[in-house]
């Protein structure tokens, strides 16, 4: 832009400057928003322009170029200014379904840019935002240039492909595994959703056919693999929030210490000490040190079947009835508590999380909704400030885990409401699913198996294959996904139905949780509920109470 002597200024996508902006856009109900979820996300690129164009009026007009990352490395490697349908699609309102070959500027809506006071980019035949738009893993220009080739240590003309965002590469590095080896039946592709959870996550899924989830982004054609579609549901923040809880605790000195002597991780240590939790709560004896990091296992340790507390069938019945919010009279509660001791779910019995501390992506395209904890107590300090300490932070860590558990099973049920087909598998990657405890809580909270990569660094695999297929060593994307793309472990979900009862509650709870944020925003404002349903009125003129 020049500003300040820079060439280049960045504004990331956790920017949230833009609400105002945001508010307007939604306002104009356009058509465009009708392929990304019905209304703009914060996070995506239109808002951040306008609110550019407004706040900052010389940057926007001595800006050249508007790019995402994806396509300024492509820009920088090729010195072609040929832009993704991945990021067009999924963060610019591109519609490639209405482009074609020989006019890529079709896919933009000039009625939209005009209608929301971006009409300079159509005028200027979208130059600044991208007029050639082209398929993932084409190969772009003549390949690297001279100068690109020398500072990555590579020959002149490597073959570079049309590249995907990060998230996106991570699905396209592992959405196409074998599955027959480890569960007996190849699960097909449109019955698989890939989780890319580090900072944030991103809930991906393909389909040849468009299916159109209120809150929910896309569909977006062709941003991953030519001829399907894609839906991005997601969650705006996930090891930025666990890190934040952990660090914020008034005992993470004592943890940041404890991993520091044990030289392993905080979460490692956190995920120990809540199976020493578990073991002692179960046992009824103290046990004097923490032993060292479990691996997954030990969190799938075997529980007595249900038939040795409760008749199994009234179990299942109590979840059909937890399901409609009603109680379970049948049922002898202190039989399910001492099946429930045995597991590390159940320490955050009293302990319950909405996760939006950043706002809801999905499905509710919320930034304004908050985090709530409650079930909050004073430990018992006076006589080991430490060990009470570490084990409520312990067990916040657990709620929030299993908060984000609860939220991408809300994604996939929202999914299912609109007619997607069911997903059978999930497939993890990024650097929270390293974490065992947070792979085993989804695969229980959701019911799904869980896939993780034999290569952790799936978005690199990603990338690698658009450049297989830019240089002409596989035909296509899906080929290129088959021979590159590769499962490493299956977390099955516990089967046990006293734990999927445990959750289901859980879940009410946590569905609870949202209405009542909601209804409380609203009586502060003074306006009628935002909750379907609700028509309580409160003592205060204008309010609506749960």
């Amino acid at each position: 832009s020049g500003e300040e002597g820079t060439t280049w200024n960045i504004i990331m996508w956790r920017d949230h400057r833009a609400y105002k902006e945001t508010e307007e856009i939604n306002s104009l109900d356009h058509e465009v928003l009708k392929y990304i979820g019905g209304q703009v996300s914060i996070e995506m690129e239109s808002p951040k322009l306008l609110w550019l164009k407004r706040n900052k009026p010389h940057v926007w007009r001595r800006s050249g170029r508007f790019m995402d990352l994806t396509d300024y490395l492509a820009f920088r490697a090729t010195g072609c200014d040929v832009r993704s349908k991945c990021t067009t699609g999924c963060k610019w309102t591109y519609l490639p379904h209405k482009a074609n070959d020989g006019d890529s500027c079709a896919g933009w809506s000039a009625d939209f840019f005009a209608k929301i006071g971006l009409d300079e980019l159509v005028d200027e035949g979208y130059e600044r935002i991208g007029n050639t738009v082209h398929d993932i893993g084409s190969s772009i220009g003549q390949g690297l240039t001279k100068e690109a080739a020398e500072e990555l240590g590579l020959v002149e003309g490597t073959p570079v492909g049309v590249g995907l965002i990060d998230a996106h590469a991570g699905a396209l590095g592992m959405l196409g595994a074998e599955t027959e080896e480890f569960l007996g039946k190849q699960i097909p592709l449109e019955r698989r959703m890939a989780l890319i959870s580090g900072t944030s996550t991103c809930h991906i899924m393909l389909s040849k056919n468009a299916y159109f989830v209120p809150g929910v982004w896309g569909p977006f054609r062709d941003a991953v693999i030519g001829g399907y579609w894609v839906l991005e549901p997601g969650q705006s923040a996930t090891g930025a929030l666990m890190e934040f809880v952990v660090k914020s605790h008034w005992a993470y000195k004592f943890v940041q210490s404890e991993a520091e002597k044990k030289q392993m991780s905080i979460f490692d240590l956190l995920n120990d000490h809540l199976k020493t939790m578990s073991n002692y709560r179960m046992q009824s004896k103290l046990m004097a040190k923490m032993k060292a990091a479990p691996s997954v296992s030990g969190f799938e340790q075997s529980l007595p079947p249900a038939s040795s507390y409760e008749d199994a069938e009234r179990i299942n019945q109590a979840i059909r009835e937890a399901k409609r919010g009603r109680p379970s009279p049948s049922l002898k509660p202190m039989g399910l508590k001492k099946i429930w001791k045995g597991h590390v779910a159940y320490l955050s019995q009293n302990l319950h999380c909405l996760p939006d501390y950043y706002g809801n992506r999905c499905p509710f395209a919320d930034p304004s909704m908050r985090g709530v904890l409650t079930g909050l107590s004073i430990f018992n300090t006076r006589e080991n400030v430490k060990s009470a300490g570490i084990d409520e932070l312990a067990i916040r860590y657990l709620s929030v885990m299993q908060a984000l558990a609860y939220s991408t099973r809300h994604i996939l049920e929202s999914l299912e409401a609109s007619g997607v087909p069911p997903v059978e598998m999930l497939f993890m990657c990024g650097g929270v699913s390293k974490n065992p405890l947070f792979v085993k809580q989804h695969a229980d909270i959701t019911g799904r198996y869980i896939a993780t990569p034999r290569n952790n660094e799936t978005v690199l695999i990603g990338a690698a294959t658009c450049g297989a297929c830019a240089s002409g060593r596989y035909k296509d994307l899906l080929e290129a996904m088959k021979a590159m793309n590769h499962v490493g472990n299956v977390i099955a979900p516990n089967s046990d139905p006293a734990m999927a009862l445990y959750h289901e509650r859980k879940y009410q709870v946590f569905k609870r949780l949202y209405r009542d944020h909601v209804a409380y925003r609203d009586i502060m404002k003074g306006e009628p509920s935002a909750v379907k349903g609700e028509t309580t009125q409160c003592e205060a003129p204008s309010c609506t109470i749960m």
